[in-house]
């Protein structure tokens, strides 16, 4: 039971890993809250991917010595040095091979969390292979207590309970933080993390949410991810691109593994793939080189270049052998993307990019280098961007352009389609209230989503 074992002193529950490169000043407010916060036996698991600087338990000796001998809970600290910089995903991994818990759950070293939720695990004869939790994003996209609306509140249920509520318009399971995974779950299906810098965490947790049989669901906070718009998440290059390849072809070979999935679990599982093309197809349009006449670009025009983008996915070759041809693959996807914006924003010549990111900075440049028209991005975080512009375009908030009454294209982009919806209603529900001109609206993410689907079936690449 779980109580027992919280106070079993030889006895670990949770094993909390955490990858980091940041300095030690950020952990030890990791520890400290896991210790002030935890109801259960615990240990941190810290993998430092930094191989510039070693980290030592030494290191931690001023919070070793605020600790009560008197605390109840079990804490123990292991540390893992990396002699390589080898990214969140492989971090994560020793994370994991080395976790004592009965249960495995993932923080990054700069966000807030809470583990006195933890309280409300009901005492059970038989854990569950996953146990939701509360997870708040403040850039408001991956906040899921509406998610936890729609599952079961007490009791453990089917894991197909869970695939329905991320297929129900709500978000994909994107964010590996919400989740304790029971180690012998993840050990005995041979689940990993893809060795990438992004993309891993929805691999991940794809891979579990289709092995998985049984969920618990806990309500209440337990998770804060602090967004930064400022950074644009982590670097565009070609190497990100790679890595969202890697992960979309790691998670086709686990689904291979299975002998019959369920019409749901294929649909889930192919959601999430056509995402993945999506975002590869996004990453690639932001690392390549501007290109002046986009249209008369020859793409993957040689059989052997498409042959070897066909050879990644039977898994003839590695993914890196793709490196050189990214600038191809950029000009095929960049065309098929034109042909598709052109004729919708004929009659503009100011297009209003709604959302800075990943998405909107990928469409923005079709649209101000392919199709050549003004662009300017609108966010909620606007203030944000001390330059007042991204990509040297200019940045406004939402009620600038709200304000601006005109005939006007809003391309609304972010790469779930269920808020790209809510922005595009809370969008037509200002205008009808003020008795503007509705805006043609443009979802980014079906764009990005029908070119990618049109690239990838041009390479003959089936999924």
């Amino acid at each position: 039971m779980l109580k027992q074992m919280a106070t079993d002193n030889d006895v670990v529950f949770l094993s909390l890993v955490v990858a980091t490169n940041r300095p030690v000043k950020y952990l030890e407010d990791i520890l400290r809250n896991v210790f002030l916060t935890s109801p259960v036996n615990i240990e941190v698991i810290v993998v430092n991917d930094d191989p510039n600087r070693k980290i030592s338990k030494s290191d931690f000796d001023n919070f070793f010595s605020e600790i009560k001998p008197t605390h109840k809970i079990l804490f123990k600290l292991n540390i893992i040095n990396n002699e390589l910089n080898k990214g969140p995903g492989y971090s994560r991994n020793c994370g994991v091979d080395s976790a004592g818990g009965l249960y495995v759950v993932f923080v990054d070293d700069d966000d807030e969390f809470d583990l006195n939720v933890l309280k409300n695990l009901p005492n059970i004869k038989s854990f569950p292979d996953i146990v939701c939790l509360g997870f708040e994003d403040t850039s408001g996209v991956f906040t899921n207590y509406e998610l936890q609306k729609k599952l079961p509140q007490i009791g453990a249920f089917e894991v197909q309970k869970l695939q329905q509520a991320f297929m129900d318009n709500t978000f994909l399971p994107a964010q590996i933080q919400p989740y304790l995974f029971k180690k012998e779950f993840l050990k005995k299906n041979k689940i990993k993390f893809p060795n990438a810098y992004v993309g891993e965490d929805l691999a991940f947790n794809t891979m579990v949410i289709l092995s998985a049989e049984t969920v618990i669901n806990i309500t209440g906070f337990f998770y804060k991810y602090i967004s930064r718009p400022g950074t644009l998440k982590s670097s565009q290059g070609v190497n990100r691109s790679i890595d969202l390849l890697r992960c979309l072809l790691d998670l086709n070979n686990y689904k291979n593994k299975f002998n019959n999935l369920s019409e749901l679990q294929k649909l889930f599982c192919y959601e999430i793939m056509y995402f993945y093309q999506s975002l590869f197809c996004m990453r690639v349009l932001l690392a390549s080189n501007k290109t002046e006449n986009i249209m008369s670009q020859t793409g993957l025009s040689d059989e052997k270049e498409i042959q070897l983008f066909k050879n990644v996915f039977k898994n003839k070759i590695p993914v890196t052998k793709l490196k050189y041809l990214m600038e191809k693959i950029a000009d095929d996807i960049k065309k098929i993307c034109i042909l598709q914006l052109l004729p919708n924003l004929t009659d503009f010549q100011k297009v209003f990019i709604f959302c800075v990111g990943s998405l909107g900075r990928a469409v923005a440049r079709l649209v101000s280098e392919g199709c050549k028209k003004e662009v300017i991005f609108v966010d909620a975080m606007f203030d944000k961007f001390p330059t007042k512009k991204v990509d040297g375009l200019k940045i406004v908030g939402p009620q600038d352009l709200y304000d601006y009454d005109g005939k006007k294209c809003v391309i609304v982009c972010n790469p779930q389609p269920a808020i790209e919806r809510k922005i595009a209603d809370s969008i037509k529900q200002h205008e009808k209230s003020v008795g503007f001109e509705n805006s043609r609206l443009i979802f980014g993410s079906q764009l990005i989503k029908e070119s990618a689907s049109s690239f990838f079936r041009k390479c003959e690449v089936v999924l």
